[in-house]
């Protein structure tokens, strides 16, 4: 396992990493953020190993009848097939632009869309789960890992994608120069990852904690950033950012406390009784078989469906709405920031 002493890895500096927070991890383990003196930069360490990730992102992780994890999968369906579709539009204006690479796909819904408009998709996400459900219904090529272990040739992507993806990597740094390395010259990162600073502050300011019942991190969150720090291992990595905003903001100033609801964001949970290293009640690391959850997706899917939201218009009327809900970057007033980088 990794030790705390490494460095941090937005700054560099060694052995300013300090304990911080004490968290329950999905409440799966009890872990402890980690702040650095230097840069303020928060994250969990020790780091998980690639078998704690894989025990983290279980099949459990997409069912809507488990509070852990994200369930709203069936309802990201026409979310992403409307993403594509501008998407698509980007990518025409990309010169040869013919390859793209989503990396955290999860279902494969976004991938998906594109195939089916013509491009050639790849696929990597660490849930054995997840790449099942794309390959057996989508018939895509998705790797079951993390990026590092895909192993993809240099210069392969026009485009990669990393939607609140970046947050759930154990090494944000070595990801980014890998994700530097694959892409050609001119790509381009579509990267969406929580404002660190909405995700955590109510879980201080509830006042809940006890020695008992710790704060939840519900959704496997890693790292927590700020726009310094992206923006800082973005140039360090051999990105530009191209532009860089907050998305969600209504919902960022009720996370930060400036809005009411910021109680809806924190949850308490009891301290977890597994020893570091074990995957928990009902998180194992053989999930097999998957069918049934995938089937009852297929249903959710089904039951979510509404033809107005692929009507092409709806889709310009929500994206305007979307922008009415965003600030500038610099704000960090929003509850996710989003970028759009290019290879330097």
């Amino acid at each position: 396992m990794s030790s705390v002493a490494e460095p941090c890895d937005v700054c560099g500096t060694s052995s300013t990493l300090k304990p911080w927070l004490e968290v329950s991890l999905c409440g799966v383990w009890n872990r402890w953020i980690h702040r650095c003196s230097v840069c303020g930069f928060r994250q969990i360490r020790p780091r998980l190993t690639s078998r704690e990730l894989s025990a983290l992102y279980s099949a459990d992780y997409f069912d809507t009848t488990v509070p852990i994890g994200y369930g709203d999968y069936a309802r990201e369906a026409q979310r992403r097939a409307r993403d594509a579709y501008f998407l698509t539009k980007r990518l025409k204006r990309l010169e040869s632009a013919n390859r793209v690479l989503e990396v955290g796909c999860a279902l494969g819904f976004l991938l998906a869309k594109l195939k089916h408009a013509g491009w050639v998709v790849d696929g990597v996400d660490a849930s054995a789960f997840a790449a099942y459900y794309a390959r057996t219904r989508f018939e895509l090529q998705v790797t079951c890992g993390t990026l590092e272990d895909a192993r993809f040739p240099d210069k392969a992507f026009d485009l990669v994608v990393q939607k609140d993806l970046l947050e759930h990597v154990s090494r944000p740094r070595e990801h980014l120069l890998e994700t530097r390395r694959i892409m050609r010259p001119g790509g381009e990162v579509w990267l969406i990852v929580p404002n660190g600073e909405a995700n955590l502050r109510p879980l201080l300011a509830e006042g809940c904690i006890s020695s008992e019942r710790l704060p939840l991190l519900d959704q496997g969150h890693l790292s927590f950033f700020t726009e310094a720090h992206l923006r800082r291992l973005f140039s360090e990595c051999g990105f530009e950012c191209r532009r860089a905003r907050v998305i969600g903001v209504r919902r960022g100033l009720r996370a930060l406390g400036y809005l009411g609801g910021q109680r809806r964001f924190a949850r308490f949970v009891d301290r977890a009784t597994q020893a570091p290293g074990e995957a928990g009640p009902g998180r194992g690391l053989t999930d097999q078989p998957f069918e049934s959850l995938a089937a009852r997706i297929n249903t959710d899917v089904v039951h979510y469906y509404r033809g107005f939201r692929e009507w092409i218009p709806y889709y310009h009327y929500h994206r305007f709405m979307k922008w009415l809900d965003t600030l500038p970057a610099s704000s960090a007033l929003g509850y996710d920031f989003e970028f759009w980088l290019t290879t330097r």
